[in-house]
């Protein structure tokens, strides 16, 4: 089939190309990192659990990594077990600042829905 002719000046927002999803200016538009965390920093007594876990996952990571170049690079060692030291301080700061790392069989307020036996007298009823 053949492309429909168009007509001179009739031209469309959908003949060109479309907008960028993030602003170009550097601005922190909707679509943005500083749009998605808020604005401003977050405090590390009141960052989320999930946050806080997954920042000590890093730091175990991290650790292993300094292990590695250490091994790595013998004769800077002890440069590499001054970083460890560092983030080890930094990440003890961080869990005592906050929730700290929970796991997911940590006791904690109980669901407020009832169980298995609320709301309807029959079998297995208490």
């Amino acid at each position: 089939m053949p492309p429909m002719p168009q007509m001179a000046g009739a031209g469309s927002p959908l003949d060109g190309p479309p907008p960028s999803p993030t602003p170009m200016d550097g601005g922190g538009g909707p679509l943005s990192m500083r749009g998605l965390a808020g604005g401003a920093p977050l405090p590390a007594t009141s960052m989320p659990p999930e946050v806080l876990t997954g920042l000590l996952q890093a730091g175990q990571t991290i650790g292993q990594l300094l292990d590695s170049f250490a091994q790595v690079t013998p004769d800077k060692a002890a440069q590499l077990a001054l970083i460890k030291d560092l983030l080890q301080q930094y990440f003890a700061d961080i869990a005592a600042a906050g929730a700290g790392a929970i796991s997911p069989t940590a006791s904690g307020p109980a669901f407020p829905g009832g169980g298995i036996d609320r709301g309807i007298a029959g079998a297995g009823a208490v």
